[in-house]
């Protein structure tokens, strides 16, 4: 989950001038052929060629072939933040608009907003249960037991209601940041505590957890890490050259994260951080799954075998 200020518009400025002025480091980065509609700020990547990108203002495209070619699906003319995968062919994408649920692998999709009073969404989950998160803006944690046709708030325990971020642990435990906090639920999103011992008051722009059930929180201050489910937290990413994190991603050697000033990776829990290419490139959000990491930049994607 990515969501938009004032920090994010100056860096979408910068991504501009960048791509056009800075030959950005590829190191072994392929730019994919698109999507040309804009900051690519919400990334998902099946693994056997099919991609789905969210942009900011220009909807959701998607591709078939690895990012040879992309196409544009109905949803145009919205600001995409997180794209979440459901069960068999469906999607869910967290919008500036509300939820919007694909079933045709992000061909098509419909507005899923009934029972929404806030519908500035910047991330969505599917939980192994089978209920589906949404983080707002303004309202909070919202829940759906019925594939997002509905949704009733769930915020018993959070005491300001800014979603941005959220995740799950191996055990089914969600996470969720809200108001530069980071909140955990042991009952399925019924009622939240507070856990951020260490975690510092910054917002959280995205969750990761690891098989080992690690969490990694990207923030505006570098990347934080939790061993014990969220109860304490520790600083990682001294070698950031830029400590505005947008994306973290789990992948086969360890860990990604996108940055104002490309990509770096871990391969120690987050413990060392080394530059991983695109190099003065503004990266927004990353996608795993095959081992193929994707990135989401200004102009379109970036793809790595």
């Amino acid at each position: 989950m990515k969501n938009l200020t004032v920090t994010s518009l100056l860096a979408l400025f910068l991504a501009v001038t960048a791509f056009q002025t800075v030959d950005a480091d590829t190191r072994d980065w392929n730019h994919t052929d698109g999507p040309y509609g804009g900051s690519v700020w919400a990334l998902h990547v099946t693994g056997n060629g099919n991609m789905i990108a969210g942009t900011l203002g220009q909807g959701i495209y998607f591709s078939t072939d690895g990012g040879s070619n992309w196409l544009q699906s109905n949803l145009e003319d919205v600001s995409v933040y997180d794209i979440a995968r459901g069960s068999g062919d469906t999607y869910f994408a967290a919008t500036q608009n509300g939820v919007y649920r694909s079933d045709n692998n992000g061909r098509s999709w419909r507005r899923m907003v009934q029972g929404m009073d806030e519908t500035r969404v910047q991330s969505v989950l599917v939980h192994e249960s089978g209920r589906v998160f949404a983080a707002t803006l303004a309202g909070g944690i919202y829940v759906s037991d019925d594939n997002g046709s509905s949704w009733s708030q769930s915020n018993e325990g959070i005491s300001l209601a800014f979603g941005y971020a959220l995740g799950a642990l191996p055990d089914g435990r969600v996470i969720a940041g809200v108001s530069n906090r980071i909140y955990r639920s042991e009952d399925g999103g019924s009622t939240w505590v507070l856990m951020d011992a260490d975690f510092p008051h910054v917002r959280a722009n995205a969750i990761a957890v690891n098989a080992d059930g690690v969490l990694f929180a990207a923030t505006q201050d570098g990347v934080y890490r939790s061993a014990d489910a969220g109860a304490t937290w520790q600083e990682t990413g001294s070698q950031f050259a830029d400590t505005e994190v947008y994306d973290i991603a789990v992948t086969a050697n360890g860990l990604a994260a996108a940055t104002r000033g490309g990509i770096y990776r871990s391969t120690d829990n987050g413990a060392n951080w080394e530059p991983d290419g695109l190099s003065g490139q503004p990266v927004y959000s990353l996608g795993y799954g095959g081992g193929i990491l994707a990135a989401g930049a200004n102009p379109g994607v970036f793809v790595r075998n």
